[in-house]
């Protein structure tokens, strides 16, 4: 046994409460490795010198090198001492402790020596938001999405719907391109999503702002008047929830525009100012030309704003609380998240919950946000690593389907389980290339992808057009104007896509668990509860493949006659 690879940490993504008496156990182990078998002995936290329970683990996940075993505890009495008792394959007995590795261990000593989560106290357990398990998300660039409100000021408007013309002024650096999608627009499609499947809407930001991605914010405040009124934006939240949905805000704490009236406050007053602090200034003013303020990136018109001021996290936890308060919002996305500080996300949390207790919070992180993920920070977060694994499998071609199963699976890993069951996975969004545009002309291979998203566990999130197939690079041409002329609706593709979504509508599918392996080169997803199981058959090449189904048929893609054709799948029962 390498006694290198072995891994357990308490109060962790390895040690983690389900609820307030279940207690889940991970310990990882060399995959492959010579062990006959591992054993969770433990006991109620006082108990343990006295007699030792025993709990069978079984190895439930496995990646490229690592397998990671698997038990639940369950005691009334929430409080837990636990060890590993491992037994390899030539009959050598070890255990495994705070201490290290052991072939003998004094339990007398436990309470100094052996792992423990000394309460399960409920409000700190992540527990998966029943108010949006295993919802569909859809990810809407308001101002290309559509255009409802026809009465208003179209003076702004400076391009066509349907151009490919998006490039904003100064290489792009100052996006000022519009072509006139408001709240009213997007009211008036809420039917369409709702056939589409989409359980709930994000919409990039949309308080005032000079740019068309509004990321720069002026007044938090205010609905950007692009968009509509505050009356817009009340209607849009009420027509949602009537059809059943919800709707998250994209809000921005890293950074405001230049122009935004704390900041100029600062530039005004310096140092005077009750806003200094709110921002990261090297002098008494900030200057422009000099750039002697912190910003995101290195974008001058975007100022970093400090979330190490108690001040700054009154003024910004005040903003979240407006628009849950006035517009009754059921979460928010979070720009930049991991650049503020702990700190202000915990008092956020806090204040939030306290007056919307299911609110949701979805950071956005680019790598690994164990960090953040706790009950007391995000939710969830934008899962770019989804993304970049299923790239490599689908379009890069650097993995085969089992690496492919080994790396989804190393994902799981990374966190809890309730928070997995949150994560918003994702294949595109504003800030990527579009998916399709890494397929084309190759529709069958991008459904491939999107069955994957809708099969994986967590919060699947589509991008506006991503249904149609619309192409589009990287900013600003992935944020073209939705193309509701497209041939695309109604034909077999556009079909298939809407089924795949409407897999969802499948509980297993919402909140089953999740088993993820190769098969004789295929890639395969099961989703189970107990008895009950599908299994999702992916062939990502353009061999055939002999494939027998044992079950009923729920959907399929060039599979004909017992053989799965390239770029092919099957979901069955």
């Amino acid at each position: 046994m390498d006694k290198l690879a072995v891994e357990h940490l308490n109060d962790s993504n390895y040690c983690f409460p389900l609820d307030e008496h279940h207690l889940k156990i991970r310990l990882r182990t060399k995959k492959g490795d010579d062990i006959k078998s591992v054993t969770c002995l433990w006991n109620v936290l006082q108990y343990m010198y006295l007699t030792q329970i025993k709990a069978p683990m079984e190895i439930a996940y496995v990646d490229e090198y690592y397998a990671y075993y698997e038990c639940v505890l369950y005691s009334k009495d929430p409080r837990f001492s636990y060890v590993f008792y491992i037994i390899t394959n030539d009959g050598t007995a070890l255990y495994f402790s705070e201490l290290g590795f052991t072939k003998e261990y004094d339990f007398s000593w436990f309470y100094l020596t052996s792992f423990r989560l000394p309460y399960i106290n409920p409000i700190d357990v992540v527990f998966d938001n029943k108010m949006f398990s295993g919802d569909v998300f859809y990810q809407i660039f308001p101002e290309r999405f559509n255009i409802g409100d026809f009465s208003k000021d179209k003076n702004y408007i400076n391009r066509p719907w349907d151009t490919s013309n998006l490039k904003g002024s100064n290489g792009n650096r100052v996006q000022d391109s519009f072509i006139g999608g408001d709240l009213k627009g997007i009211e008036l499609k809420l039917d369409y999503l709702k056939d589409l499947g989409v359980n709930t809407i994000y919409l990039t930001p949309i308080f005032k702002s000079q740019s068309n991605h509004k990321y720069d914010v002026d007044d938090y405040f205010k609905v950007d008047e692009m968009f509509g009124k505050d009356e817009d934006l009340l209607d849009l939240v009420k027509e949602i929830h009537k059809h059943g949905q919800k709707i998250v805000l994209d809000i921005v704490f890293n950074h405001s525009a230049f122009n935004n009236n704390l900041f100029q406050d600062v530039v005004k007053n310096g140092k005077k100012s009750k806003y200094y602090d709110f921002y990261i200034v090297n002098g008494d003013k900030p200057d422009f030309k000099k750039k002697n303020y912190a910003t995101f990136g290195d974008v001058p018109n975007m100022p970093k704003l400090n979330s190490n001021s108690f001040d700054e996290h009154d003024y910004f936890v005040e903003v979240g609380k407006y628009f849950i308060n006035k517009f009754n919002i059921d979460g928010y996305r979070l720009d930049v998240a991991n650049e503020a500080s702990h700190t202000f996300w915990q008092r956020f949390k806090y204040e939030l919950r306290k007056i919307k207790p299911d609110i949701i919070l979805i950071g956005e992180c680019w790598n690994n946000a164990i960090s953040y993920l706790s009950r007391n920070e995000f939710d969830s977060v934008m899962n770019y690593p989804f993304l970049y694994t299923c790239k490599d499998f689908y379009i890069n071609h650097f993995l085969d389907a089992e690496h492919f199963s080994y790396r989804l699976n190393s994902l799981l890993m990374r966190y809890k389980d309730g928070n997995n069951r949150m994560m918003l996975n994702l294949l595109d969004s504003h800030d990527t290339e579009r998916f399709y545009n890494l397929c084309k002309p190759n529709k069958d291979l991008c459904l491939l992808a999107f069955l994957t998203l809708i099969s994986y566990i967590g919060w699947p999130m589509i991008y506006y057009g991503d249904e149609i197939f619309m192409e589009g690079g990287t900013d600003p041409f992935n944020r073209k104007g939705m193309e509701w002329n497209s041939k695309e609706f109604g034909l077999k593709e556009n079909i298939l896509f809407k089924k795949i979504v409407h897999l969802r509508n499948n509980e297993l599918f919402k909140t089953g668990d999740i088993k993820i392996y190769n098969e004789n080169s295929l890639f395969v997803i099961e989703r189970y509860k107990k008895e009950e199981k599908v299994k999702i058959v992916i062939n990502n090449s353009e061999k055939s493949v002999k494939y027998a189904v044992n079950g009923m048929v729920i959907l399929s893609n060039n599979y004909d006659n017992g053989v799965l054709n390239n770029y092919s799948f099957i979901v069955f029962k």
